[in-house]
């Protein structure tokens, strides 16, 4: 009997649960997609991360193609159309079972969950796995049996849960039938260049390589520092599946017999973000108004943003005139990527510099970004503006000059992506304004947009109001 895998967000055939039961258990697979470009235009898709997503379906399929199993893309409107739509190709496949990988943030939920009604209506079974996350949210829970609302004691329950159920073993897939050819993919809605980024599965484990051999051992000293190439870059392979969470975790449980404990400090620190990156799908999973544009902690919705076109696009084109902050917002809109310790000061810079609303940011990082998570970013973002999960984080404001100094002290971050600033000598290059006026009063380059100090205090009074419900 024919079975259906439906990939998503896991564009991959190696550690892919849903690949692996639908290969074993069924003599005949067919692959689906389902490109649903209206609902990703309103979740600001960017026309990068489009590209990547088309540039990897094509080369899923030829990988599909050589073990004679065929990719079908179902090009559907939006997410209420999916149940139908997987509904119609089973008849025609005469497909009674389907497997998938679940999502996390609601309008995904509510799209699978609605998948498996329609489905089970028609005596269609639903096989359902969790390949995106290492653990899932059900195994993560309290003494008192919820979520966890801080990433700490959520750390340590995650740990556990992971040593005990330990890392799956990896798996060969056998010819299903003779090889095919497979079509072109094209999907719809604008696409962006994203050639820089590898898109074949040989090429993304090359990377994973090279930086599992190379960067890990000093990710924990290096990554804060965007001038170095200390990060994996392998956030755009995460989001769109094309490397498991499963085949990182096998190669970091090669460095220690106690895996997950007992990693030196880079391996340890890099298993940690993969940890806040499966916080923030938790959060997702259990906590809808995350998915609905609100605040985690509820009362941060009465705060009184700003509302300023100007400063907006002042930040958005990098000319704020804090060169940390500029550079960031120059890389971005560049090359659809930005370097994580950046994220975080241009983040905090929107919001407690500029007191505009986090949204806006949220959205326009959405709209630019390769590796556009929604949960990853929705919780970077609130992070960042004081509205997510920590108890006290309107006290935590980055000072972008001291973070640039601390982070990019010679300058050449800065001066790779603001051309203006190239011949600023390093004692002036995070405050730039006063030499530019006396020695090169020509340039374009543009004064501090707001002063930080008296900024930041104003957000901190307004703040600690909201918080105590006196706004």
């Amino acid at each position: 009997m024919t079975a259906v895998i439906w990939f998503k967000q896991d564009l991959r055939l190696q550690d892919n649960t849903a690949v692996a039961q639908a290969w074993q258990n069924h003599e005949q697979v067919v692959a689906v997609v389902t490109a649903t470009e209206a609902t990703w235009q309103r979740h600001h898709w960017s026309p990068m991360k489009r590209d990547l997503y088309q540039r990897r379906l094509n080369s899923l399929a030829a990988e599909l193609a050589a073990l004679g199993v065929a990719l079908h893309v179902l090009q559907v409107h939006t997410y209420a159309g999916v149940p139908a739509a997987l509904y119609n190709f089973m008849q025609q496949q005469q497909a009674k079972h389907l497997y998938f990988n679940r999502e996390y943030p609601l309008d995904e939920k509510v799209r699978d969950r609605a998948v498996v009604g329609w489905l089970q209506q028609h005596g269609i079974q639903s096989h359902i796995s969790d390949d995106l996350l290492l653990v899932a949210p059900e195994q993560v829970q309290t003494g008192q049996g919820s979520y966890y609302k801080k990433f700490t004691p959520f750390y340590k329950r995650w740990l556990t849960v992971l040593a005990e159920q330990g890392v799956p073993a990896p798996y060969q897939l056998n010819a299903k039938a003779a090889a095919l050819q497979p079509p072109a993919i094209h999907l719809q809605g604008e696409k962006r260049d994203s050639s820089q980024w590898a898109a074949t599965s040989e090429t993304i484990l090359h990377t994973f390589e090279l930086f599992y051999n190379e960067r890990l051992h000093g990710y924990g000293t290096e990554r804060d520092f965007p001038a170095k190439l200390g990060t994996s870059t392998l956030s755009p392979y995460l989001e769109n599946g094309s490397l498991g969470v499963s085949t990182i975790a096998r190669q970091l449980a090669a460095l220690t017999p106690d895996f997950p404990y007992g990693l030196e400090q880079g391996a340890n620190t890099w298993l940690s973000e993969l940890a806040w990156r499966e916080f923030y799908q938790h959060l997702m999973w259990h906590v809808a108004r995350l998915s609905q544009g609100k605040g985690f902690q509820q009362e941060t919705d009465a705060y009184p943003w700003t509302i300023s076109e100007t400063r907006f696009q002042a930040w958005c084109e990098g000319r704020t005139g804090y060169p940390i902050v500029d550079a960031g917002m120059r890389e971005l809109n560049t090359t659809g990527w930005m370097h994580n310790r950046v994220r975080m000061i241009v983040a905090s810079f929107l919001v407690k510099d500029l007191h505009l609303d986090w949204r806006l940011g949220e959205a326009y990082f959405m709209q630019q970004l390769v590796d556009g998570s929604f949960a990853a970013n929705n919780g970077g973002w609130q992070w960042s503006a004081g509205t997510g999960t920590d108890a006290a984080p309107y006290f935590r404001v980055f000072n972008p000059q001291r973070q640039g100094e601390k982070f990019d002290p010679s300058g050449s971050y800065i001066r790779k992506w603001v051309d203006e600033l190239k011949q600023v000598p390093a004692k002036h290059i995070h405050t730039p304004y006063g030499w530019l006026q006396q020695y090169d009063r020509s340039n374009s380059y543009p004064k501090p947009i707001v002063d930080h100090g008296t900024m930041r205090d104003t957000f901190i009074t307004t703040f600690k109001q909201v918080k105590n419900g006196l706004l």
